[in-house]
């Protein structure tokens, strides 16, 4: 019978764990909006890569007066929240995890504006993948 309960006790631990880490107040950082004003908008960068050219999506908006964030690419499903957001200087830090067929890969953005863009410096999978690149609003 004790057995039971601590693994009753495990198991609602865990269900609480993930239900918090799955909060939509989990989706934003705790950079205030006002400090963020030049980066808040839909923005899209496109790459050049070896497999070809990728367009990646960088929606920055303000979610309850804190900076909120989605990074990826709709068109290949694979859209992450980004929750780590500072801001260092005139830069705005990201920092987050995204899913590559099944592989957590690490994505750090350091981001200044630049013009009436945005320029990216990102750095992927511990610095194995690096590139500078320029964010233009998207479309509406």
């Amino acid at each position: 019978m004790g057995i039971t309960r601590v693994h009753v006790r495990r198991l609602a631990l865990c269900a609480a764990l993930v239900a918090a880490v799955a909060s939509p107040a989990a989706a934003q950082s705790q950079l205030d909006t006002s400090q963020a004003q030049p980066f808040l908008g839909n923005w899209v960068m496109s790459l050049v890569t070896d497999m070809g050219p990728m367009d990646l999506e960088l929606n920055i908006r303000d979610q309850g007066g804190k900076v909120a964030a989605e990074f990826g690419s709709s068109a290949l499903g694979a859209v992450s929240n980004v929750t780590d957001i500072t801001k260092q200087g005139e830069q705005l830090l990201m920092n987050l995890f995204i899913d590559a067929q099944g592989q957590q890969i690490d994505v750090s953005m350091a981001i200044v504006p630049d013009g009436d863009a945005l320029s990216v410096d990102l750095s992927a999978a511990g610095g194995a993948f690096t590139t500078n690149a320029r964010a233009t609003r998207a479309a509406s």
